[in-house]
């Protein structure tokens, strides 16, 4: 990781023309290899009297992250050229929400005669009082458009948005990258660009207003209705508050791979969760997770003992639910499975006869289980 200075600081580079689009003051020395990754992501095409471009780039190389805005410079010598504010932090910043809406309200625009250019040498704090983007116009938060960003960045798809309304587009896009666990969010590169190419890109999600290559505007797909799972994770992005579901995708989001299908998995989990549906958050966690030790945090809160920490499930249901799985992607000793299921039948009332346990068991030590837990024919409660 670069040197930051202080933990609650970002360091601040300010780009624009100079024989070319090129760093004109900054806090800190860059590496060869950072600073060229930031003059090409600084850098756009823009119309003349266009409004400004939002760039966040995962700086992997140092362990950091950028954030920059793009304005156009039209008191420039040349036509076409930008101004460009980056704030550079850490993975530390990146572990506090409030600090990083501290970080998205610090870009701002230079003078047009440039004589502020001073006030760009020293880092900035991000211990302070967030304040609204002043790059971003009010407006009411495209809902829709969330929907369609979240449903592409975590999908298998390029990665590209069509909308016109550039400002709607970075609005939604800051709301969705807030609203990762720090990990993910660290290594989640987005941007908004008037024209984009598709094909390879450092940007894993980007909203642009025109595709290059293409006459016109490309008209919007026709779109089907969103699974529940984007729904819950567009609800989680709007809210002003912390949810239950961003609570239970920072629990367990960095404990998975820094891969952006982790949260959609995680989100269709959640929707199981929430809706107290056992058997379908059983046979998904078999499904993304199918060895026993895979997801060993997830399946141990989710159906350990006398865990109700993200739902209200009694003992007798997450065990029988655990009993009747088929596929061996649980670790039934870390569960303690067979204490549990016995001191299930030996705790049922003798007057309330007891079902016998399930005939499916997810190892091939199920016979043995079974035979072990489940009441015996001189069982005077059957």
């Amino acid at each position: 990781m670069g040197d930051l200075g202080l933990v609650s600081s970002a360091h601040q580079f300010l780009f624009g023309y100079n024989n070319g689009h090129s760093l004109l003051t900054g806090s800190r020395e860059l590496r060869s290899a950072t600073l060229v990754r930031l003059l090409g992501a600084t850098d756009a095409a823009m119309a003349p009297g266009s409004g400004p471009l939002v760039t966040g780039l995962a700086l992997e190389e140092t362990g950091e992250f950028a954030f920059c805005v793009t304005w156009t410079a039209p008191e420039a010598l040349r036509p076409g050229a930008v101004w460009a504010h980056a704030l550079v932090v850490g993975e530390a910043q990146l572990r506090d929400p409030r600090a990083c809406d501290v970080l998205v309200g610090l870009p701002r625009r230079p003078s047009a005669d440039a004589s502020d250019l001073d006030t760009y040498g020293a880092p900035l704090p991000l211990d302070g009082a967030p304040a609204s983007p002043s790059y971003l116009p009010p407006a009411h938060l495209d809902l829709e458009l969330l929907e369609n960003l979240i449903s592409t960045a975590y999908s298998p798809t390029d990665g590209i948005v069509v909308h016109q309304n550039l400002a709607a587009g970075a609005k939604a896009l800051l709301l969705l990258w807030r609203a990762q666990w720090p990990e993910l969010r660290a290594g989640f590169s987005f941007r908004t660009r008037e024209l984009a190419r598709r094909g390879a890109s450092d940007f894993d999600l980007t909203v642009t207003g025109k595709i290059r290559g293409l006459d016109g505007y490309l008209p919007a797909p026709t779109r089907s209705a969103a699974p529940a799972w984007v729904k819950a994770v567009v609800d989680d992005a709007a809210s002003p508050t912390q949810t239950r579901l961003r609570e239970f995708l920072w629990a367990f989001g960095p404990q998975e791979p820094r891969d952006l299908r982790r949260l959609r998995r995680l989100g269709a989990l959640w929707v199981s969760v929430a809706a107290e549906d056992a058997p379908r958050a059983r046979a998904q966690l078999e499904r993304y997770w199918p060895r026993p030790r895979s997801g060993a945090a997830l399946k141990k809160a989710l159906f350990g003992r006398e865990n109700i920490d993200w739902w209200r499930l009694d003992e007798a249901t997450r065990v029988c639910t655990l009993l009747q799985a088929t596929k061996p992607a649980w670790d039934l000793d870390e569960l303690e499975l067979a204490d549990r299921a016995r001191a299930l039948v030996e705790a049922a009332p003798p007057a309330r006869p007891l079902n016998p346990l399930p005939g499916h068991l997810p190892s091939a030590g199920g016979s043995a289980l079974r035979e072990d837990v489940s009441p015996r024919a001189t069982d005077p409660r059957l």
